[in-house]
């Protein structure tokens, strides 16, 4: 048999778009989220004060993320791949929002804590709901595309969080973040199987925890 067709193809994946864009922008949007603050952040201090409370919104933020990773297998069992998506889409907004409407740097740093539980959720159902959510054969291209989020997040996080702190608009950045979690959200009833109760998300987790904690630290 060809490998190439044992394994599916790229065009295939794309003929499960709406699929493919919930698992993958739920791991991109945590992964932008990562460098968008950590450049943002000088801003934000300038803004807001809280210079020696700076350190802690990577830190609050990476405990968080871990440790909601590590409770993806409970929320699909308790809740599906759809509340949970939900769940995880709807904590990130509220976490961004909160972010964008900080008066003072420890409301920041309580923003990005919730930021931090909704991102990693999102990042442990990206992989734990591929084997649910995608045909056999599509599940090493659906791996690969959510693993490379991780590496675009590179980029556009830098980017974003750049071109947003030249203009002296942190807010707004969080606000954006806010707004594609909720087109996300938007999606997920339409694209994802209604049905799936699973602890998935056991055999995945060890690694997501892993690869959270490998793209915070080089942001760091």
């Amino acid at each position: 048999m060809d490998s190439s067709q044992s394994v599916g193809s790229w065009r295939e994946l794309g003929s499960h778009f709406g699929t493919a864009v919930v698992l993958a922008g739920g791991v991109l949007v945590g992964a932008v989220n990562i460098y968008l603050a950590a450049s943002l952040l000088p801003t934000a201090v300038a803004d807001i004060g809280g210079e020696r409370l700076y350190a802690w919104n990577m830190t609050v933020f990476l405990i968080a993320q871990v440790v909601a990773t590590m409770l993806v297998s409970r929320a699909l069992a308790r809740s599906g791949g759809i509340g949970s998506y939900l769940l995880g889409f709807g904590v990130f907004a509220a976490g961004s929002v909160l972010c964008a409407a900080s008066p003072a740097m420890p409301v920041l740093l309580v923003g990005r804590g919730v930021q931090g539980l909704g991102a990693g959720l999102l990042i442990g159902l990206g992989f734990a709901l591929i084997h649910s959510a995608l045909p056999r054969h599509l599940w090493v291209r659906g791996s690969a595309l959510i693993s490379a989020m991780f590496g675009l997040g590179n980029f556009v996080g830098p980017a974003l969080g750049g071109l947003f702190a030249q203009f002296g608009s942190w807010r707004l950045a969080f606000v954006v973040l806010a707004l594609a979690s909720v087109m996300l959200a938007a999606l997920v009833p339409r694209v994802l199987p209604g049905s799936d109760r699973t602890g998935g998300g056991k055999r995945f987790r060890w690694r997501c925890a892993r690869c959270c904690l490998s793209s915070g630290l080089q942001a760091w």
